[in-house]
């Protein structure tokens, strides 16, 4: 991946300007006995986040068929979904990034006045391929392909990490989340007259992946031809606990 950024924390400060989200203090005890320097401990929690251009993107596109019986609308759907499926194999997908996301078969009713016994007028039924993208610069030319190929709509498009880039960025924010407590224990330390003399115990205590979606309109773009799409960042964030022993 070619960029990788911090967010920079509204109370945190550096000279290289690189720095995670404040931990906030949440105690500063004094555990031994009879209140000396070697049992007393402050408990801290720091955290960061990071933010990269995705190099992965999820698509679900969809084909839809109406029918007599359940059995017509599941042929019908096989039929279209197959063809939906070529037409991304020809573009050069393998069928590793092709899965069926969602299958579904369901009576269509009629609208009848409220109150009155609706009537069944047929069936209804959705086939979600899930494509994997793994070069996001071609998301957009991937759902004009499913477009082409017969897709009816495009429903969730996801842009996110591979494995890989993901554990190196959540890697760097927890290094960051450790820095960020050990300044804050420092500073809490200084103002009672002491300093972090060693680390007592640190945890990992949270963090995740949040990735970015973007909305597709099938009409909206046929009337403006190729599809374009410019992905936001997405945001690795670690956050950490830590117990340090001060005198």
């Amino acid at each position: 991946m070619q960029r990788r950024d911090f967010i920079i924390g509204t109370a945190a400060a550096g000279a290289a300007g690189l720095s995670g989200c404040l931990g906030t203090a949440q105690q500063a005890t004094d555990t031994a006995a009879g209140g000396g320097d070697s049992g007393r401990t402050v408990t801290v929690t720091g955290s960061a986040e990071m933010q990269a251009a995705p190099d992965r993107a999820v698509i679900d596109a969809s084909v839809e068929a109406t029918g007599d019986s359940a059995a017509a609308v599941r042929d019908a759907l096989s039929t279209r979904s197959d063809s939906l499926r070529q037409a991304l194999r020809d573009a050069g997908l393998s069928d590793d990034q092709l899965t069926t996301g969602r299958f579904a078969i369901h009576p269509q009713y009629d609208r009848r006045e409220p109150g009155a016994e609706p009537e069944q007028t047929g069936y209804e039924g959705t086939h979600t391929t899930t494509i994997e993208v793994d070069d996001v610069d071609t998301t957009g030319d991937v759902i004009d392909t499913a477009i082409d190929g017969g897709a009816d709509s495009i429903g969730r498009i996801e842009y996110t990490l591979s494995a890989s880039t993901r554990e190196s960025l959540r890697e760097d924010a927890l290094k960051a989340a450790v820095d960020t407590a050990r300044d804050e224990a420092d500073v809490l330390a200084a103002r009672v007259d002491s300093r972090v003399v060693s680390v007592q115990r640190l945890n990992a205590a949270g963090g995740g992946l949040s990735p970015t979606y973007e909305r597709y309109d099938v009409a909206e773009a046929a009337s403006v031809g190729s599809t374009e799409l410019q992905p936001d960042d997405v945001t690795v964030s670690a956050s950490v606990e830590a117990t340090y022993r001060i005198g």
